[in-house]
């Protein structure tokens, strides 16, 4: 008797939780989130970029800040490892430069300038990985303790 009323409420319990069906939240969820639908800026997706801000930003591709955006971009496209040996103060410059473009972006109206500002923010935020990527903090820090040595007079208990 007493395992039939568990089975029962136990049944019970289960429709309840299938009848709230939390994936029907979740898959609206994934739905609405735009990340999601963010490409990384490389493998030739940097020339439609570039192609896409110069025809619709024509102010904004002939200043620095735009060859700074360019060269960054193209060179992690190219090589990511070689995005070490960029300098601070171009890392600085690119930093900014980007922040000048997603705001451009933002003003863009329609679903490509949308899309574009995606893959950008994905993008830096990749290249700011790499840049604050500590190669050092990876290896093991090693204390070497010495080896017990037993007093001369001691007997070995084995």
């Amino acid at each position: 008797m007493k395992s039939s009323n568990n089975s029962f409420i136990f049944a019970g319990v289960l429709g309840v939780i299938l009848t709230a069906s939390p994936v029907v939240s979740f898959s609206y969820s994934t739905k609405v989130d735009t990340s999601a639908k963010a490409h990384l800026l490389h493998k030739g997706a940097e020339v439609g970029f570039s192609s896409y801000v110069e025809e619709n930003l024509t102010r904004f591709s002939k200043k620095d800040e735009w060859n700074n955006v360019e060269k960054v971009v193209t060179l992690y496209s190219q090589s990511p490892s070689k995005l070490l040996s960029t300098s601070h103060t171009d890392r600085q410059a690119f930093t900014e430069a980007a922040k000048s473009l997603a705001k451009k972006l933002d003003r863009q109206k329609g679903e490509d300038a949308d899309q574009w500002s995606r893959n950008l923010a994905k993008t830096v935020n990749n290249i700011q990985v790499i840049w604050n990527f500590d190669l050092d903090s990876l290896t093991p820090v090693v204390i070497e303790t010495p080896l017990y040595v037993a007093p001369s007079g001691a007997k070995p208990t084995i």
